[in-house]
């Protein structure tokens, strides 16, 4: 599988892509974590490694289950008051900018698919599913709670059949085939890491329809002096 002359490259355009990501989740989602920077920059050199390295790639059939550490993670996230507020004190428009990444992922699972590192049929649905979200992300406004559940909670929707398909079919089809699944970055940190974004939106929209049932104000100026 790294003999194609556009494996490196599309590898190397997730890896590059991921971080980016990273970085920019960093920013916004866990701007006041100390710990954070630590975890995901070390997830992503680990997944990297498992990328772009022969001798720990051949080794995938035994570490794929490590992914389910980090969608332990994201399930954890949830219970964590700490990083409940920072996926709450997520805007707008950096919810819109860092569910675009799930469009490029989306998009690139086509690539993959196209050399050899992911079965087609996966890549037809899990990146239609992402491409789907990412364009009602730029597309409808995320202000109103209406909005953000049918964004957050297709994600969501799409994500369980993403796991579902990776642990039933993905995983056993890259084991009869030499291994081909290398991008160890999507399933090990941008695939958990989206599952805790679209998580937290649906958490925070639901827990805002039982407090109240009214819109949240945010971004409302008073007309009084």
């Amino acid at each position: 599988m790294f003999d194609h002359p556009l494996s490196l490259p599309a590898r190397a355009s997730i890896t590059l892509t991921s971080l980016v990501f990273v970085l920019y989740a960093l920013r916004t989602i866990f701007r006041d974590s100390r710990r954070a920077p630590f975890v995901l920059l070390g997830a992503w050199l680990v997944a990297t490694a498992f990328a772009h390295v022969q001798v720990l790639t051949d080794t995938l059939p035994r570490t794929f289950p490590l992914g389910g550490v980090a969608l332990g993670a994201a399930v954890a996230s949830l219970f964590s008051p700490s990083l409940r507020r920072g996926f709450d004190a997520v805007s707008d428009d950096e919810m819109r900018a860092l569910l675009s990444f799930r469009a490029i992922y989306g998009a690139m699972l086509f690539a993959l698919a196209a050399i050899g590192h992911f079965p087609i049929e996966f890549a037809l649905s899990a990146g239609l599913g992402d491409l789907l979200v990412g364009w009602l992300a730029l597309a409808l406004p995320l202000r109103p709670r209406w909005g953000r559940l049918v964004v957050h909670g297709l994600g969501m929707a799409d994500m369980l059949m993403v796991l579902f398909s990776a642990i039933t079919f993905v995983r056993p089809w890259s084991a009869a085939h030499g291994n081909a699944t290398t991008s160890m970055t999507l399933p090990w940190l941008a695939v958990p890491l989206m599952f805790a974004i679209n998580a937290h939106g649906l958490r925070k929209a639901i827990s805002e329809a039982a407090v109240d049932g009214s819109e949240p104000a945010r971004g409302v100026r008073s007309a009084l002096p």
